[in-house]
């Protein structure tokens, strides 16, 4: 991480630069215990934390092109490109690869008794699935099999979405249309009429029972955001093996991310402490879905969780330095997350609890 810093820093750091990402804001009583004395920040926990803000703060400035210069928003495939030499991209791909983002990963166990297969655009749906499909065919048992999507609307900016999903998913309108289409193809599961979870008969509208219908920004949330949507998956024999799931949105006025399709699936299957969960993504972003997956399954549920992926060699994303360090920040700003939560639990058993407070930043 020091190298690739060293190689890559192009920005002197700034303290006026946001470097949390979009909307997101440090909850209170972390803001008041930083800002603490020397004694209340003595726990190696908080000592950590402390170390990974820095860490991020700094991969913030320099890591992010998906929101570098002008701020706005945008998905990993229209991130602008880094004026970089041949040498530094060299030296990003090893580090990465140190990093864990490059090589491949496979099962930690013979057996699941679930297997999570994530969300993406373009082929990732269905290269995600064929994984777990070969997987399977390898001998790991996936237990029952869950497609964790989103309604996110297919790219149209350049390079759009539709020329590739429509080899596989010629009449789908959103990433929970790709991820069905891919159970399909590569596992031959069927899916049922679609339900709304939620409770809504359509998606027309902004969902009553969303929680963050009250948010200044809810108003410019597009309604298919904040709905809730299932559909069973059977198997070529016509049983039950799974679901796949459309999240709503945490974090209007934007799309679902990873976080908000892990809260939906535990909420709805409700699952066991102790039980083993494997998660199924492309190699790049196993570090930052993996710490999404502890925060999300192993801090409340329990869950062992093992997130797993396929290397650059299927042709799911393009190796290039500017999606490295863009996911190596990822990775630090889901660790960042994941030991918040964390020292909130530890506080909360050690009887000090979070500071009641309502500032942050």
């Amino acid at each position: 991480m020091a190298s690739l810093l060293a190689a890559v820093q192009d920005r002197a750091p700034s303290d006026g630069r946001p470097w949390l990402h979009l909307n997101e804001r440090l909850p209170g009583w972390l803001v008041d215990l930083l800002a603490g004395t020397d004694a209340a920040r003595s726990s190696p926990p908080v000592q950590l934390l402390e170390k990974v803000i820095a860490l991020e703060r700094r991969a913030a400035e320099n890591f992010d092109f998906r929101g570098r210069d002008d701020g706005t928003y945008r998905e990993r495939s229209e991130a602008v490109e880094a004026y970089l030499d041949e040498r530094t991209r060299a030296l990003v791909l090893d580090q990465a690869t140190s990093l864990g983002l490059v090589a491949p990963t496979t099962p930690a166990y013979d057996a699941y008794d679930m297997t999570l297969i994530l969300g993406g655009g373009f082929r990732s749906p269905l290269l995600r699935t064929r994984y777990t499909a070969l997987l399977e065919r390898q001998g790991t048992d996936l237990g029952d099999i869950h497609l964790l999507g989103s309604p996110r609307f297919l790219i149209t900016n350049e390079p759009a979405e539709q020329p590739v999903t429509s080899e596989y998913a010629p009449n789908a309108a959103d990433e929970f249309d790709l991820m069905v289409a891919a159970a399909s193809l590569e596992l031959g599961l069927s899916a049922q009429p679609v339900r709304f979870l939620c409770g809504c008969a359509s998606a027309s509208t902004i969902c009553p029972n969303w929680p963050s219908r009250n948010d200044p920004r809810a108003a410019d949330t597009p309604a298919e955001y904040t709905h809730e949507r299932g559909t069973d998956l059977l198997s070529r024999e016509g049983r039950p093996r799974g679901e796949a799931f459309s999240a709503r949105t945490s974090r209007p006025p934007y799309r679902p991310d990873t976080s908000d399709t892990f809260a939906l699936w535990a909420r709805y299957v409700d699952p066991t402490p102790g039980q083993r969960v494997l998660a199924v993504t492309t190699q790049v972003f196993v570090p930052f879905q993996g710490f999404d997956g502890l925060r999300r399954l192993y801090l409340p549920f329990g869950l062992t969780v093992d997130t797993v992926g396929f290397s650059a060699e299927w042709g799911d994303r393009p190796l290039t330095a500017e999606y490295l360090l863009q996911e190596t920040l990822s990775a630090i700003r889901s660790a960042r997350r994941l030991l918040v939560d964390a020292i909130a639990i530890l506080l909360s058993v050690t009887g000090s609890g979070p500071p009641r407070s309502t500032s942050s930043v």
